[in-house]
């Protein structure tokens, strides 16, 4: 890369994302958790939510839509609803 392309790309990762906008955030509303990360930056970013002592947090980004539990579990996206039942 040269010096413009690489001021693109640093540019291009310092874009803020709501997480309304994400992936994830129907699902975890409709399960009831409520977001503790209200904006991600950059290419991958990761949001936490929270229902009393759950959380999970949800990764978007770059090829890197997946979810770890805390009280157990991994997955990708389309995982995501099931392990919440």
């Amino acid at each position: 890369m040269n010096a413009e392309e690489i001021k693109k790309f640093n540019k291009a990762n310092e874009v803020v994302h709501k997480v309304e906008d994400q992936w994830h955030y129907p699902i975890m509303m409709k399960a009831g958790y409520k977001s503790h990360t209200k904006e991600g930056v950059g290419f991958v970013r990761s949001y936490k939510y929270v229902k009393g002592d759950h959380e999970v947090t949800c990764v978007t980004g770059a090829s890197s839509d997946h979810w770890n539990d805390n009280k157990g579990g991994f997955g990708y996206w389309a995982s995501l609803e099931s392990n919440l039942k």
